[in-house]
């Protein structure tokens, strides 16, 4: 898309068409700074889990037995 719209190029406009290129053809894609593939590797892999605590707290069934209300 042109956007210069100088007197060269108002006072040409009769002489150009919308079919024109006006140097569209001579653009070129450029190629890629980094490569975007997941490299598998030691950053990327996760560290092996391991429970700390039970699943449920026993104080919760300490608390839920009490029945001295």
């Amino acid at each position: 898309m042109n956007l210069n719209m100088g007197e060269s190029y108002i006072m040409n406009s009769d002489k150009t068409s919308v079919d024109d290129q006006m140097g569209a053809d001579q653009l070129y894609r450029e190629g890629l700074e980094f490569d975007t593939r997941m490299a598998q590797g030691v950053l990327t892999e996760d560290m092996p889990k391991q429970q700390t605590k039970g699943t449920v707290d026993p104080a919760l069934f300490n608390m839920a037995e009490q029945r001295d209300y």
